[in-house]
C-alpha cells in the first residue's frame, strides 16, 4: 500500500510539472533555464514513480537518463569543462562497465550452450548482420550528414551489451544463451566490427580498421579480462588468496605496475591500450586491498556485487551526459529526426531477430534470447569508437540515443513476454503427466 501511495504521489507531481512545462512552452519561454529545471524534475518524478512500481521498475534508470539529458541540453557548460576536456572520461567510463561484465563471466555458465552450436552460430551471425543491414535501410531513407549516418551503422556493427542479458532474464528467455551470444560476439568484435564498418560506412567516413581493432581490445577485452581476474581473486579456490599478506603484496605489485605503465612510451598505434592495461593493474590492486579490509572488518563477502552495479550505472550516466553536453547544438537541430530513425532501427532489429529465429524453428526460450540480443547493442562501445577511432562527435549521437531508447523498447517487450507462457515448458509438463 505504501508503494502504491508513493507512486500516485510522484505521478501527481509529474502531472503538475508537465502542465508547468506546457505553459512555459506555449508562452514562448521554453528556452529559459527554468524550463530545463522543470523538465528535469518532471522526468525524475516519473523515475521515482517507476522505482516504486514492481511492473515499471526497469524504466526508472532510463527516465533518470532523460532527466539528466534534459538538464544537459539547457546547461551544457557544466559538463564540458571540469578543468580538463570531459571527453577524456568517455573511454574510462566504458572500461568500468566492461570490467563489471567481466566479474560476472563464468565459463561454466555458457560452455554448455555450445552443445547446440547451430543456435549459437546462427544467433551470432544475426547479431552482426541484421542490424547493419537495417542501418543501411535507415540511412538511405533519412538524409543525415555522413558522420551521423556512420554512427547509425556503427551501432548496428557492434556486439550486444550486458543490458540484453538483463532483459532476457526478465523476458523469461534463455539467459545462458544470451550470455553466450554476448560473450562470443564481444570476443569476435575486434575483427568483425571494423570489417563491417569498412564495408558499410567506408564511403561515409574514414575507417582505420587496425586502430578500431586495437581500440575495441582496449575498451572491451582488456577490462573484461581484468574483471575475470578479479572474479578469480574474489571467488576462486586458490589457497594463496586466503592469506592477507599475499593480497597486500599483490596489491602493491599491481599498483606499482600501473604507475610504471603511465610512463611507458607506447607506440602511437597501441597508445589507446595504455589506459586499459593501467585499469587491469589498478583494478587488481583495489580488489586485493578491499578483500583484506572486508576480512578485517567482517564486511559483506558480496561487496563487489553491491558496488559494481551502482558504479556501472554511474559510468553509463557519465558518458551519456558528457556526449550530450558536447553535442548540444547538433542534438537540438537533428535530434528529433535522429530519434525517430533510431527507434525505427531498433524496432527493425527486434522484428528481424524474432522473424529469423522463428524461421529457424528455435525454441520459445531461444527466440526471446536471440530477439533481444539482436535488437540491443553495446551502445557504449559505439560511443567510444566514435570518439577514439572515428574522431567524430556527430557519429556518437546515434549510439547515445540508441542506448537510451533500446532500454525502453526492450523492457516493454520483456514485460509483455514475462506474462506469456513458454510453449516448451508446457510440452515438458505434458510429457511428465503422460
Amino acid at each position: 500500500m505504501k508503494n502504491s501511495g508513493a507512486t500516485k504521489m510522484y505521478l501527481a507531481m509529474a502531472g503538475l510539472l508537465a502542465i508547468a512545462e506546457i505553459v512555459l512552452l506555449s508562452t514562448g519561454n521554453g528556452k529559459l533555464p527554468i524550463s530545463g529545471l522543470v523538465l528535469f524534475a518532471f522526468f525524475y518524478a516519473l523515475a521515482f514513480s517507476a522505482q516504486k512500481s514492481e511492473k515499471f521498475r526497469g524504466l526508472s534508470f532510463t527516465l533518470q537518463i532523460f532527466a539528466f539529458v534534459s538538464f544537459v541540453l539547457y546547461f551544457p557548460q557544466i559538463f564540458t569543462d571540469w578543468g580538463f576536456n570531459t571527453n577524456k572520461l568517455i573511454i574510462p567510463s566504458i572500461q568500468v562497465i566492461m570490467f563489471g561484465m567481466g566479474t560476472k563471466l563464468d565459463l561454466k555458465d555458457f560452455v554448455k550452450e555450445f552443445r547446440k552450436p547451430v543456435v549459437v552460430i546462427a544467433g551470432t551471425i544475426m547479431v552482426f548482420l541484421l542490424m547493419p543491414l537495417a542501418a543501411l535501410l535507415i540511412v538511405n531513407i533519412w538524409n543525415f550528414p555522413p558522420e551521423v549516418a556512420a554512427g547509425i551503422i556503427l551501432v548496428g556493427a557492434c556486439p550486444g551489451g550486458v543490458a540484453s542479458n538483463v532483459m532476457t532474464y526478465l523476458a523469461k528467455g534463455n539467459l545462458a544463451l544470451s550470455v553466450t551470444l554476448t560473450t562470443f560476439a564481444t570476443l569476435l568484435s575486434p575483427l568483425v566490427t571494423p570489417f563491417l564498418m569498412k564495408l558499410f560506412a567506408g564511403q561515409l567516413i574514414e575507417v582505420n580498421t587496425v586502430s578500431m581493432m586495437i581500440s575495441i581490445v582496449n575498451m572491451i577485452l582488456i577490462p573484461i579480462f581484468a574483471g575475470i581476474v578479479a572474479n578469480k581473486i574474489l571467488y576462486g579456490k586458490l589457497e594463496w588468496v586466503k592469506k592477507d599478506l599475499n593480497m597486500i603484496l599483490l596489491a602493491a605489485a599491481a599498483f606499482i605496475a600501473g604507475l610504471i605503465l603511465i610512463f611507458v612510451p607506447f607506440p602511437a598505434l597501441f597508445k589507446s591500450s595504455q589506459t586499459g592495461l593501467i585499469l587491469v593493474a589498478w583494478a587488481v590492486a583495489i580488489v586485493s586491498v578491499t578483500i583484506v579490509v572486508i576480512r578485517r572488518t567482517n564486511g559483506p563477502a558480496d561487496w563487489m556485487d553491491l558496488v559494481l552495479p551502482k558504479l556501472s550505472l554511474t559510468a553509463i550516466m557519465l558518458y551519456i551526459v558528457v556526449v550530450a553536453a558536447h553535442n548540444q547544438q547538433t542534438l537540438l537541430t537533428i535530434g528529433p529526426a535522429l530519434f525517430v530513425a533510431t527507434i525505427a532501427h531498433n524496432l527493425i532489429g527486434l522484428a528481424s531477430g524474432y522473424a529469423a529465429s522463428k524461421a529457424l524453428r528455435f525454441s520459445d526460450e531461444d527466440v526471446r534470447a536471440v530477439t533481444i540480443e539482436v535488437g540491443l547493442k553495446n551502445s557504449g562501445l559505439a560511443v567510444g569508437l566514435a570518439y577514439d577511432v572515428l574522431k567524430s562527435t556527430a557519429a556518437a549521437l546515434a549510439p547515445l540515443i540508441f542506448g537510451t531508447w533500446m532500454n525502453i523498447a526492450a523492457s516493454s517487450l520483456a514485460s509483455f513476454w514475462s506474462h506469456i507462457p513458454l510453449r516448451i515448458k508446457q510440452t515438458k509438463a505434458t510429457q511428465e503427466k503422460t
